[in-house]
């Protein structure tokens, strides 16, 4: 396991509405494309559906107007072959949802409104205004958010040609129309853009709310994980901080206890730290801990890894590896380290003592870590012996 690096500042600022948090703009982005993908999963079903109706009434069309019944079965056929052209380009993504569902509304509007204006029969007058009415009440609304100025456009669509139609064709009054269901036709087609807007404001506020709620959820989570690096990683230096690295010791002797495993530690203290913070301050003093972190780091095995114990004592716990692996690795550090001397303002120095964990040797893990702290003292006081 090697350890990461850790940051300090939380990447999450948003707080408050979605729209202030997202910016009104990006919010807008969002609930259009959320509306779009609704529209599009609901459309080739609502135009399948539209055409199977369509199928539906040849029937009725011969019992009411037997007469016309080839003429209306040939304006019957056209429509279901204008739903299957719409919908071959809209999956072909030729043209859009919202232009597929205009193409379609708009033929049924003509061929619809001038079936309506063919009834003579007072009864079958009134049933053919109500069915008109109620598939106009119902299509906008099935479509659920498309933008409010396109269903009037298309309310207004079928108006226009239903007034068209009766005044042009129809073999009874305009005045008749009216009273036998034309009224209710006209203000079913003008409650269904109500519906439509009401549906759209609906649609509008739970994308806000899912907004408000995804956003709220990422900040949890980037605050969770900034907790998670708190727990686990030293703040200035990015290796494993006391408590996580000891836990993770603690389960390699239980390995090396169970399979054999070697393991191997490293107590290390770096040196001239107090005198570097005293000469030249502390800002220099956490560039002297943070390059040696940094040196071993870069140094060991992807397996091993480097625990801060105290201000400027580190452990390194180095996972299948012998005593004399472990010192090898350790003469590759101070090299780099002599390295990073050339051109600083102080010396990048360290002590340290290495200790291979036998089993029994050691009544607990704190023995074991202090016997290599003893060596690693011993081996600072030899280089001041020799220093001196």
């Amino acid at each position: 396991m090697k350890e990461r690096s850790y940051q300090t500042e939380s990447t999450v600022k948003t707080q408050g509405p979605a729209d202030s948090v997202l910016g009104a703009e990006y919010f807008q982005e969002l609930l259009q494309r959320e509306i779009t993908a609704q529209n599009e999963r609901h459309l080739v079903a609502l135009i399948v559906a539209t055409c199977v109706a369509v199928i539906a009434y040849i029937g009725y069309d011969y019992l009411t107007l037997p007469l016309l019944w080839s003429q209306m079965v040939v304006w019957r056929l056209l429509d279901i072959l204008c739903g299957i052209v719409v919908i071959v380009l809209f999956l072909r993504k030729s043209i859009s949802g919202l232009t597929a569902w205009g193409i379609f509304a708009v033929f049924n509007a003509l061929h619809l409104t001038c079936f309506a204006s063919l009834y003579e029969d007072r009864i079958h007058l009134i049933a053919a205004n109500v069915n008109l009415s109620v598939a106009m009440f119902i299509l906008p609304l099935a479509l659920l958010t498309y933008p409010i100025g396109f269903s009037i456009c298309i309310t207004l669509v079928f108006i226009t040609s239903y007034l068209f139609w009766n005044i042009l064709n129809s073999p009874v009054s305009f005045s008749d129309i009216l009273i036998n269901g034309g009224a209710f036709n006209i203000f079913a087609m003008l409650v269904s853009v109500l519906g439509h807007w009401s549906k759209v404001r609906s649609t509008k506020q739970l994308v806000k709310l899912k907004l408000i709620i995804e956003t709220k959820n990422q900040e949890i989570l980037e605050q969770n994980h900034k907790l998670e690096l708190q727990a686990t990683y030293d703040a200035l230096t990015g290796a494993f901080n006391r408590v996580a690295g000891l836990k993770i010791l603690e389960d390699r002797i239980g390995l090396n206890q169970r399979d054999g495993r070697d393991l191997t530690i490293v107590y290390v203290d770096v040196d001239n730290l107090k005198t570097t913070n005293d000469g030249l301050g502390h800002k220099f003093g956490d560039q002297l801990i943070v390059g040696v972190v940094e040196s071993m780091r870069s140094t060991i095995r992807d397996v091993d890894l480097v625990c801060r114990v105290g201000g400027d004592e580190f452990l390194v716990v180095m996972s299948d590896c012998e005593l004399t692996e472990a010192k090898r690795i350790m003469g590759h550090i101070c090299a780099q380290l002599e390295q990073r001397s050339e051109g600083s303002p102080f010396p990048f120095e360290i002590s340290w003592g290495a200790l291979s964990y036998n089993k029994g040797e050691f009544e607990s893990l704190n023995e074991f870590i202090e016997a290599a702290d003893h060596l690693m003292y011993e081996a600072k006081q030899e280089k001041k012996r020799l220093f001196r």
